[in-house]
């Protein structure tokens, strides 16, 4: 799906020659189960992080399709990419394993790990360590502008295993996100120059390993936060600790972290949000790792339960409009792929 650079020539040059990466996936309905298709398209480049993919129903009726377009060099990835509804993994616990940057244009990406997770809509990115694993849900006709580079370039410079985050989010008006932006404009601007200079291949992919460690380092304090609020801060934190309990509540969150919940409620609806609505989404997400983990062992009553559910009903009700597909069909598909470890 994307065009190696030629052997001899990169040892010609002692660096790998930049190659232009293409890749465009097209999967009728009939065909929407087949998802190794779009694994084994992917296998051994620079795309290889991302496994167990499914196509989410009811999104799998209309196809799908995949396109992706831009340059490949000095282990740089920078392309643009247009994704129908997809869910998977990203990241596997390998070292050779990339940081992942991911720009939305248009449409949402979710991501969740065990330590954080973050909803990525328009005009934001996320930066993320694939080393952890990390499940995501795309939202359908998702537009995003993809970097990635070796984990080894961006954490060889750690300051120390204290200050370093798996993850920021940002967003595009941050001082350090516009800088990234326009230095990837110049990338495509000067690609002729990139094939032609191996210096200056070299060049580029420092300048996005220092932009990369800056902001994962928690350099800047408006790139490491989901939120620049403190206040929404530890709310989220005090709610990752608690979402198993059955008394969370709004007024219970204001009241642990300090502050009016009046105030509170008006800090995350700056974000667009609201307290229980983030509260639901992340026991979501943590239900839906659950039953990627157990898989036809799971029982979605049991599940609804142990994230604070009313009932089954209600949770499959939500489950289905966060993921697309009812957790009944979604087993189903984690089947027809083999039960995830």
């Amino acid at each position: 799906m994307y065009r190696e650079a030629n052997s001899s020539e990169s040892a010609q040059s002692g660096r790998s020659r930049p190659t232009d990466f293409r890749s465009a996936i097209h999967l009728p309905t009939r065909q929407t189960d087949r998802t190794e298709n779009i694994v084994r398209a992917w296998e051994g480049g620079p795309l290889a992080h991302l496994n167990r993919l499914a196509i989410p129903e009811p999104d799998a009726r209309n196809g799908f399709r995949f396109l992706a377009n831009g340059h490949y060099f000095e282990n740089l990835l920078s392309i643009s990419v247009y994704c129908d509804s997809l869910s998977g993994i990203s990241g596997d616990d390998r070292e050779q394993n990339p940081v992942v940057a991911d720009l939305v244009t248009a449409g949402k990406i979710l991501f969740t790990s065990r330590h954080a997770s973050h909803v990525v809509t328009p005009g934001r990115i996320c930066i993320r360590d694939t080393k952890t694993s990390w499940d995501f849900y795309c939202e359908p006709a998702t537009r995003v502008r993809v970097v990635t580079l070796p984990r080894h370039l961006v954490f060889s410079g750690a300051a120390g295993p204290g200050s370093v985050n798996g993850s920021c989010l940002a967003d595009v008006s941050t001082p350090e996100v516009r800088f990234l932006l326009n230095f990837l404009e110049a990338i495509e601007k000067s690609s002729d120059d990139l094939h032609r200079s191996a210096s200056a291949q070299g060049l580029a992919a420092d300048a996005c390993t220092t932009l990369f460690s800056g902001m994962l380092f928690g350099r800047h304090a408006s790139a490491s936060q989901d939120h620049p609020d403190a206040a929404v801060t530890a709310a989220r934190n005090f709610i990752e600790k608690n979402l198993g309990s059955a008394h969370l509540s709004p007024a219970m969150i204001a009241q642990n972290v300090g502050v009016p919940l009046r105030t509170l409620q008006r800090s995350f609806s700056d974000s667009d949000d609201t307290i229980m609505a983030f509260v639901r989404r992340r026991r979501l997400q943590n239900a839906h790792a659950d039953l990627r983990r157990l898989g036809g062992t799971a029982r979605i009553s049991e599940i609804a339960a142990r994230w604070q559910f009313a009932d089954a009903s209600h949770f499959i009700r939500h489950f289905k409009a966060l993921y697309g597909s009812t957790p009944a069909s979604y087993l189903r598909n984690l089947d027809g792929r083999g039960t995830p470890e």
